[in-house]
């Protein structure tokens, strides 16, 4: 008797569905082009046959597909090419009176593969003047998630000549080093990034490599105010650091005179330097051993002494050395 309830029950809620099928289901409002079915589930529903695409082109021609629809002059149609996919695999219903709610999450994976790598089938060729440099492949910087982000451009997908010309797609710099430097980008600059650029003073002619501040600026430290030398004598072209300063055109640094730049020249000035900072040098001893041989001017040390050599030395008897560190008339 339970199994006759059961089944009587079954046969009658499956009799109403069949017979006032949107009352008994309730699956949402249709969208506003559907609404002419008047709630005509059979219009588009197979019964236990799901939602067959005959249902859809009875009244959606497909190579109409799109030509209503898309605002655009010339829209793209592209339906006949998909003609072994179902419908409802990009599109749903009873999702509200707005079309736009039909689309349920487009997706290029579901494109055969020759409709999906031919972009240009349902997508406009960008008219910029990059693109037109380009190949028509558009995978090689795009993927279907988006038009942006594109991936690293690779430079290797333009033609030589076109690659060569930098200037065609790049605006060129217009600081005082680019504008004097006539010399291809790629000498400096490589296809991965404008920086770090590697550059080459070569690249310039003989009289700007040698005008350095017309590019650098001049350092301002109390050592290099005082110096009058160009900067290629104690410099490279290769880095600012290490310098090549030859301190032994002065005094040479050797055994005990290995000091540091402090001991010999205070308060950061090196136009001047005392040898009374360290050992036996004071200036009563000094002038006690040089009267000796008839010297009296005991502040230009470095006019005799070119280094710790005790033997080294010599000048005028009675003689006033003057100048300044660094001349080198040792008369």
């Amino acid at each position: 008797m339970r199994w006759l309830i059961v089944l009587a029950l079954f046969g009658l809620c499956t009799a109403l569905v069949f017979l006032f099928p949107h009352r008994m289901m309730e699956p949402g409002e249709l969208s506003e082009a559907h609404q002419v079915t008047r709630n005509d589930c059979f219009a588009c529903h197979q019964p236990f046959g799901g939602l067959p695409n005959e249902r859809c082109i009875a009244c959606h021609t497909v190579a109409e597909i799109g030509r209503d629809t898309v605002h655009r002059t010339e829209p793209t149609l592209f339906h006949e090419a998909l003609a072994e996919m179902s419908c409802v695999d990009c599109h749903s219903e009873h999702q509200g009176r707005q079309a736009r709610n039909a689309m349920d999450g487009f997706h290029h994976l579901v494109l055969p593969v020759p409709v999906r790598n031919d972009c240009k089938r349902c997508h406009a060729t960008p008219a910029d003047e990059l693109h037109a440099k380009l190949p028509p492949s558009c995978s090689a910087c795009h993927d279907t998630s988006g038009w942006k982000p594109v991936r690293a451009f690779d430079h290797a997908l333009m033609a030589r000549d076109v690659r060569d010309a930098c200037a065609s797609c790049h605006t060129k710099p217009a600081d005082a080093v680019h504008e004097r430097t006539v010399a291809n980008c790629s000498s400096c600059h490589g296809t991965s990034g404008w920086r770090p650029a590697q550059f080459d003073h070569a690249t310039l002619s003989v009289a700007e490599r040698n005008a350095c501040a017309t590019c650098h600026n001049v350092p301002t430290d109390e050592f290099h105010r005082n110096n009058k030398e160009n900067c290629a004598s104690c410099h490279t072209t290769n880095a600012w650091k290490p310098s090549t300063f030859d301190h032994g055109k002065y005094f040479r640094l050797d055994g005990d005179h290995n000091a540091t730049c402090a001991t010999c020249h205070r308060a950061n000035d090196y136009a001047e330097y005392s040898c009374y900072g360290c050992h036996e040098h004071t200036p009563s001893k000094i002038m006690s051993e040089h009267r000796e041989e008839g010297i009296t001017n005991i502040d230009e040390c470095v006019k005799c002494h070119r280094s710790g050599e005790d033997k080294e030395g010599g000048g005028k008897k009675e003689g006033h050395h003057g100048g300044k560190h660094g001349d080198d008339d040792d008369d």
